[in-house]
């Protein structure tokens, strides 16, 4: 068991060095919690914890192939906010997403919204959606597609839920049922076996959670080209 802990810890800490050691192209994002012009669709990436805010690993490259694959002009905006360890990252974190999705909505009406979130990030966005007295309804409705990986807010129950996941484990601080109804037809919420962030994880063992295998499995399963093509298929691409 002593074993299996340090080839866990020495994964993580192998991960979190390529994390803060990459350079992502320049072109990959533009950090910012306001819109820079009208583009025809803007996806937002929300990073996980100790991600960079130069951009995520798992996300900013589903988000260029996005950009990509829609054949329309495209900005990939990466969220500003934390993503720490800190009691009120994901809180500031949704304070900043829905500023973005409301100013956004207002000055660009016919903009079509992408959400992608992983592990924290996933949280934020989840709490953001839930939170729908401060989401305006322009911003809500523009909301084409969500995907979400490693939600520590999984609820096993939901329609919208794709992975390996044991249907009767739920993540770490899980929402209520139906608590994300309105946006079901456009949320896909990827959750692999032995994930414990969504998958029954201790609330009290809080990062620890983030070391299980199946919580960096996204990086190497199919899960990223599913959601491309959810994607697109949303966009009407």
């Amino acid at each position: 068991m002593r074993g299996r802990s340090r080839i866990l810890l020495r994964s993580a800490a192998t991960v979190t060095a390529t994390l803060a050691l990459t350079t992502l192209p320049t072109a990959a994002a533009e950090p910012s919690t306001g819109p820079t012009g009208c583009a025809e669709v803007r996806v937002v990436t929300v990073r996980g914890t100790l991600e960079p805010q130069t951009g995520s690993l798992l996300l900013t490259p589903l988000g260029k192939r996005i950009a990509q694959e829609s054949g329309r002009r495209t900005t990939v905006t990466e969220l500003e906010y934390p993503a720490s360890m800190a009691p009120d990252s994901a809180i500031r974190g949704v304070e900043n997403l829905t500023t973005l999705l409301n100013t956004t909505a207002a000055t660009c009406p016919d903009q079509q919204l992408v959400l992608l979130g992983y592990s924290q990030g996933a949280r934020v966005i989840g709490n953001t959606l839930n939170a729908r007295t401060a989401l305006t309804d322009q911003a809500g409705a523009r909301i084409d597609a969500v995907a979400l990986f490693g939600n520590p807010l999984f609820n096993g129950t939901e329609p919208y839920n794709r992975g390996s996941f044991d249907l009767a484990l739920s993540g770490t601080g899980p929402l209520p049922a139906g608590a994300l109804a309105e946006f079901a037809d456009r949320l896909h919420d990827y959750c692999n076996a032995g994930d414990r962030v969504c998958q029954g994880g201790d609330p009290a063992a809080g990062f620890g959670n983030a070391l299980s295998y199946g919580h960096f499995a996204y990086f190497v399963n199919g899960n990223r080209d599913q959601a491309a093509a959810f994607v697109r298929e949303q966009l009407g691409s």
